[in-house]
């Protein structure tokens, strides 16, 4: 798991509803489950930390 992880799991989202509706309806005990089914194992604090470095980054 990384931050680099949560970036991808971000790109993912972006392009699938599905996912999104999944990581939605389910929440986060099924959090961990459904990154990792998409190929980005990570963590909900990893996805907001590459969310940060994003933001940093654009600055």
């Amino acid at each position: 798991m990384s931050v680099e992880n949560g970036e991808r799991f971000i790109r993912l989202l972006e392009s699938d509803p599905e996912l999104r509706r999944k990581v939605r309806e389910s929440g986060v005990s099924a959090f961990l489950d459904h990154s990792a089914s998409a190929g980005a194992s990570c963590t909900p604090y990893e996805v907001v930390s590459a969310m940060i470095r994003s933001m940093d980054s654009g600055s």
